[in-house]
C-alpha cells in the first residue's frame, strides 16, 4: 500500500509540474540578449554603430524641437504581429496568452498597470505614461485580413540569437514590413535568454523582438510559475526596440557609462530579484538610488513598474524619426481614434483652459473642436486655449481626420465652471441641498450650523461640491460655514422648508 501511495503522489507531482510549467530549464534570473546581439552585429558590420548614433542624434533633435513648442504628441498606436514558431505543442501558445501580453504592453506603456502604487516615493514624480499603445494588426502586408498572429511549425527544437527564427528558409518566419509593424517572434529561445530586441535602424529583415514562449503574457494566461510570468520581458525588449538602453548603460560595473536618459539615476550594474528600500551605487543616493523598478533594469516581473518622463519622451522621439512609418500604418481595428484632455476640468468663472489633442493611432492632419459655453466656441487648432466666463457644466467635442479616416469624441459635462462665490441649491429645500464652492477655494472644513450656532452637519468638498442630507432637521434657517485654509470664513444661508 505505501508503494501505491508513493506512486500516486509522484504521478500527481509530475502532472502538476506539466500543468503549471514548472520545468527545470526556466531561468532564475533575468537575461536579455540585446546587448550581445548588438555587439555581434557591430563586429560584423561596423557601420551599424554609426547608424545607432544617428538614431540618437535624430531623437535628441526632435526632443529639442518638442521642448520649444506647445505641441502635444498624440498617443501612438503600434500594430503588432506575433510570429509563433513552435516545435512542441506547448510552444504553440494560445491566443489568450498573446492577448494577455498585448494587455500588459498597453498597461505598462500607458502607466495603467495596477502596481504603480508600488513605485518608490523618490521616483513617483518622474514615472510616466509613455503615450504608446499596441494593437494586433488586422491587415497583413498583402492587404488581406489577419488576426495579427502567424503560426509556423518548425523542425528546429530551439533557436539561439543567430536570428534563424526570423527567416522562413531557416525554420522560422520572415518578418513583416518593420516600417509598418512591430514583429514579435515567440519560440523556444535557447542559451538561457528570456528575449532580445533589435534597436532602431538595424537590418529590416531581422527588425523586431524575440521572446521565450514561457515569458509571454501574465498569469493565469501564462501558466509558468516563475519570476518572469507577468509579461514584463516583452515590455523590456520593446523598450530596446524603441531605442532605450539598459538603465545602467552597456557596461556593467562601470559608473562612467550611462543609458543617456537624464532622469534615470546612474547605476553601475543590473539589479536582480526584487530589492527593497534604497539601493545605491555610483553616488546616486541624492537621486533616490538605483531605479531598480524601471522596466529597463533586470529585476523580476513583479518588481518592475515604471518608465520615466525622459524615457517616454525619447521613445516618442524615436517613433517620430527612426520609426516614422508606424505613424501612418493603418492596420489596426481603430487606426484613428479621437481623444483629448484638458489642463483642468474644474475652474472658476473667467478662467482659461488649455486643451490637448490626445488622439490615438495615425497622426491627425485636421482638428475640429466645439466648446459649449466657451470662447471661442469652435477651433481648428490642434491644442487650443478656451475661456469660460459663465458658470455651468459644458460639453467638449473633437473631430480628427487624416484623409478619409475620421473619428469624433464628445465628453458631456466635461468642464465644470464654478461661480466666483459659493452657491447653494436648491434653496429652500425639503431635504437635500448642494453647496458649490469656487474651484480655487482651499477648504479646511465646512460646517452646517443651526440658528443657535450648533453644528448639525460637517463635510469636505469633492470636486468643489458638498451634498447635505437634511433629514431630521426642523424647518428653519441654517448656515453653511466654509472655513478656508487662509483663515477666511464664508457663510451662506439655507432654508429647510417642508410642507
Amino acid at each position: 500500500m505505501p508503494k501505491v501511495v508513493l506512486f500516486l503522489l509522484l504521478l500527481l507531482v509530475c502532472r502538476c509540474s506539466v500543468l503549471w510549467g514548472q520545468t527545470p530549464n526556466l531561468p532564475a534570473t533575468r537575461t536579455c540578449g540585446t546587448t550581445q546581439v548588438q555587439q555581434k552585429q557591430i563586429e560584423q558590420n561596423p557601420a551599424i554603430a554609426q547608424r545607432l548614433e544617428r538614431v540618437k542624434t535624430k531623437a535628441a533633435s526632435f526632443m529639442l524641437g518638442m521642448s520649444r513648442t506647445r505641441y502635444n504628441q498624440p498617443i501612438i498606436q503600434i500594430p503588432v504581429v506575433f510570429h509563433i514558431v513552435y516545435h512542441r505543442s506547448e510552444e504553440n501558445i494560445s491566443d489568450e496568452q498573446i492577448q494577455s501580453q498585448l494587455e500588459v504592453l498597453n498597461q505598462d506603456y500607458r502607466r495603467w498597470n495596477t502596481d504603480t502604487a508600488n513605485t518608490l516615493t523618490a521616483f513617483k514624480k518622474v514615472a510616466a505614461d509613455a503615450g504608446i499603445q499596441f494593437c494586433l494588426a488586422t491587415i497583413d502586408p498583402l492587404g488581406q485580413p489577419t488576426s495579427g498572429i502567424t503560426r509556423t511549425y518548425t523542425n528546429s527544437v530551439g533557436f539561439s540569437t543567430d536570428e534563424a527564427v526570423k527567416y522562413t528558409a531557416q525554420g522560422g518566419k520572415d518578418a513583416w514590413d518593420p516600417s509598418k509593424y512591430l514583429n514579435i517572434w515567440v519560440c523556444n529561445l535557447e542559451n538561457g535568454y528570456l528575449g532580445y530586441g533589435q534597436f532602431p535602424d538595424g537590418p529590416p529583415e531581422i527588425d523586431g523582438v524575440v521572446l521565450l514562449y514561457q515569458v509571454v503574457g501574465s498569469y493565469p494566461a501564462n501558466p509558468y510559475l516563475f519570476a518572469f510570468n507577468q509579461g514584463r520581458t516583452a515590455t523590456h525588449e520593446v523598450g530596446h526596440w524603441l531605442g532605450l538602453e539598459h538603465i545602467w548603460g552597456q557596461k556593467e560595473f562601470d559608473c562612467t557609462d550611462s543609458d543617456g536618459i537624464a532622469d534615470t539615476p546612474n547605476q553601475d550594474k543590473a539589479n536582480q530579484g526584487c530589492p527593497t528600500g534604497t539601493v545605491t551605487s555610483c553616488d546616486n543616493a541624492q537621486q533616490g538610488g538605483d531605479m531598480y523598478q524601471n522596466f529597463m533594469d533586470y529585476t523580476d516581473d513583479s518588481c518592475m513598474n515604471l518608465f520615466t518622463l525622459d524615457q517616454a519622451a525619447y521613445m516618442q522621439a524615436v517613433v517620430n524619426t527612426s520609426r516614422a512609418g508606424l505613424l501612418s500604418a493603418v492596420v489596426c481595428e481603430f487606426p484613428l481614434r479621437a481623444d483629448f484632455n484638458a489642463s483642468d476640468s474644474i475652474i472658476t468663472v473667467g478662467s482659461t483652459i488649455q486643451f490637448s489633442d490626445n488622439s490615438i493611432g495615425i497622426r491627425a492632419t485636421s482638428w475640429q473642436w466645439t466648446f459649449e459655453g466657451g470662447s471661442p466656441a469652435t477651433s481648428t487648432v490642434q491644442n487650443p486655449e478656451v475661456l469660460y466666463d459663465k458658470p455651468g457644466r459644458y460639453a467638449v467635442t473633437l473631430t480628427v481626420r487624416n484623409g478619409a479616416l475620421g473619428s469624433t469624441k464628445t465628453k458631456t459635462a466635461y468642464i465644470f465652471v464654478t461661480a466666483g462665490e459659493p452657491r447653494i441649491y436648491p434653496n429652500p429645500t425639503p431635504r437635500f441641498t448642494t453647496l458649490e464652492l469656487p474651484a480655487d477655494y482651499e477648504v479646511q472644513t465646512v460646517l452646517l450650523l443651526n440658528a443657535l450656532g450648533q453644528t448639525v452637519r460637517t463635510g469636505m468638498p469633492e470636486n468643489s461640491l458638498i451634498k447635505f442630507d437634511l433629514a431630521g432637521l426642523a424647518n428653519g434657517i441654517y448656515y453653511t460655514k466654509i472655513v478656508l485654509k487662509n483663515g477666511r470664513v464664508v457663510t451662506k444661508k439655507v432654508l429647510v422648508l417642508r410642507e
